[in-house]
């Protein structure tokens, strides 16, 4: 009977190691060794105080009385079975001795040489590792392609790309007819960002197996990477000739079309999937994403259903239907999907989307929770959540609250120029002029050329009316950076306006309200036109803005200062 031990090491693989049941351990192996006369009694209690520990989770000590068993007994499995324990509990060093006994006691085992391989490469052991290799590639009948893939996941992550790249070259040496050889040096070339040495690579593999798909596809692939998307699809294209009943093929094909921007042809090539197989989820997923990209929500909202019982795309199905009803502004929809979206790859957008929904659905204090604990979750995204809970507290005007935050952010990422930028904007409605000069020039500090910065430092100026050159010259850079801005066109007219130079602050403000009606720029345009004798119009004016928005403060001064205009 098989012991609980001998399934949890079951999983222990290094880059596909044969599972201990394959070798027939546990209880068979005592049996065996029961059996013997060479070993005696203390293998057998070895064995038996291993299995004892390793159903107990005491996965060390099992491991170490595998050692001790294979250093007294010549047995290939015992050696095997301390190898496959050791890779299960993730201690590369014993496994590294391990496999070294393994190896040796049966040294054209193919497993035994894989993985010695890449325990060796692992243990920075370069040279050794490429002799096990060499020995494993000249062995009959063994799974050349994925022993190569194994080793290149190794490579791609235990040594430098350099070294990497030598040691496929000096492989090459032993195998320069090896078409799966070239295909493993195109793979990694790829994985380096060397491009033109993988597409070189995938030639060769191709001149050896002309028929090969697997190398026609990464042919494509870095084809598409180095921009050249037209050769990608005709290499796919030609794939599929070799293979029309190939599936995968056809998908990715589609997806390549999808990317160039022809929609009705990777449609064309999904709705073929899934005439052969109805339930393809991938075409499923593809035909739900066409749509989503054509604009015809209603036509991929069936296809992401289908999916909602997928373990593999659910969570994508939830996300995008979420996506599909705040897009129709069903805002409680939306927020009961994306709360179905527990992990995956698209689990902290999920969660930032629920909490713009609470946002938009005015529930504040749950949205500012969740900003909390998703920033604990997701340390790595604080400055976009800060940001987010930044930009909540401003728009229900709590300044207070915001400026408190972003400052609390600043203590932990000190100088970060989004920051600094958004906390100026809060000190302006807190009439924070020393903080918002001082944050907008520590940005022009890092970002001299940053338009925005310049437009901000220069209106603040102008608005205060201090050092209005010293302000005009900031507008002059920020209008060189972005000419044509609303926004540096209406700061432009306000500091002309502020020197009393008011028909060019005139021409300035007509232009930027002509290209965007914001209030704040009707309300200068209006005052500006006011002093300038051009009551009537200043009034159309002020009314177009009010009508947008009664209760910014841009307009809220105006109706104090010229109460007249709006009796």
């Amino acid at each position: 009977m098989a012991s609980v031990f001998g399934l949890l090491v079951s999983g222990c693989a290094v880059t596909n190691s044969t599972s201990p049941q394959d070798g027939g351990f546990s209880s068979e192996l005592i049996r065996d060794k029961a059996m013997g006369e060479a070993e005696g009694s203390e293998v057998i209690y070895l064995l038996l105080a291993a299995e004892l520990a390793g159903q107990r989770g005491q996965y060390e000590l099992a491991l170490e009385n595998y050692l001790k068993a294979a250093s007294l007994t010549q047995d290939v499995k015992i050696a095997q079975r301390a190898t496959q324990i050791a890779l299960f509990v993730k201690n590369n060093d014993k496994a590294l001795e391990a496999a070294s006994r393994w190896q040796a006691l049966a040294p054209e085992n193919a497993d035994a040489l894989r993985i010695h391989a890449m325990l060796l490469l692992k243990g920075k052991h370069p040279e050794q590792a490429l002799e096990q290799l060499i020995a494993l590639l000249r062995l009959p009948k063994i799974d050349v392609e994925n022993a190569l893939i194994d080793w290149v996941k190794v490579l791609s992550t235990e040594v430098s790309k350099e070294e990497g790249l030598d040691l496929m070259r000096r492989l090459l040496d032993h195998f320069p007819r090896m078409a799966e050889l070239h295909f493993a040096y195109a793979l990694l070339a790829t994985d380096k960002g060397e491009q033109r040495l993988a597409l070189d690579e995938t030639a060769k593999a191709l001149s050896l197996h002309h028929d090969w798909n697997r190398a026609r596809l990464l042919q494509a692939q870095v084809m598409s990477r180095m921009g050249d998307s037209q050769a990608a699809r005709d290499a796919i294209q030609k794939a599929l000739k070799n293979d029309p009943n190939n599936l995968r093929l056809r998908l990715i094909y589609s997806q390549f079309l999808v990317k160039a921007g022809n929609l009705a042809g990777g449609k064309r090539e999904l709705d073929r999937i899934l005439a052969k197989e109805p339930n393809n989820e991938e075409a499923l997923l593809g035909l739900a994403m066409i749509h989503i990209e054509g604009g015809q929500d209603e036509k991929a909202r069936p296809f992401l259903l289908r999916l909602n019982d997928s373990p593999r795309w659910k969570m994508q199905s939830f996300f995008y239907l979420g996506l599909l009803e705040a897009r129709k502004n069903h805002l409680q929809n939306a927020l009961q999907w994306f709360d179905k979206v527990s992990e995956g790859p698209m689990a902290f957008d999920a969660q930032v989307n629920a909490i713009t929904a609470l946002i938009n659905l005015k529930q504040v204090q749950e949205a500012r929770r969740r900003l909390i604990e998703v920033r604990k979750a997701f340390p790595q995204e604080a400055l976009r959540l800060y940001l987010l809970e930044g930009e909540l507290l401003t728009k229900i005007k709590d300044y207070i609250g915001a400026f408190d935050l972003l400052s609390q952010a600043l203590e932990e990422m000190p100088g970060q120029i989004e920051l600094l930028y958004t906390r100026a904007l809060v000190a302006e409605q807190l009439d924070k002029p020393d903080v918002l000069e001082a944050d907008l020039r520590a940005v022009l500090a890092k970002s001299p050329d940053d338009p925005n910065a310049l437009n901000a430092l220069g209106f603040t100026l102008a608005d205060h009316a201090t050092r209005l050159e010293e302000a005009k010259r900031y507008i002059e850079r920020a209008l060189d950076l972005k000419p044509g801005d609303p926004a540096i066109l209406d700061s432009m007219g306000w500091v002309q306006y502020r020197l009393g130079d008011y028909p060019s602050a005139l021409e300035y403000l007509r232009r930027a309200y002509h290209l965007f009606k914001d209030p704040e720029i009707g309300a200068h345009f209006g005052e500006v036109l006011w002093e300038s004798g051009k009551r009537q119009e200043a009034k159309k004016i002020w009314q177009e803005s009010l009508r947008k928005s009664s209760d910014r403060g841009d307009m809220k001064k105006v109706q104090d200062r010229y109460p007249q205009a709006f009796e």
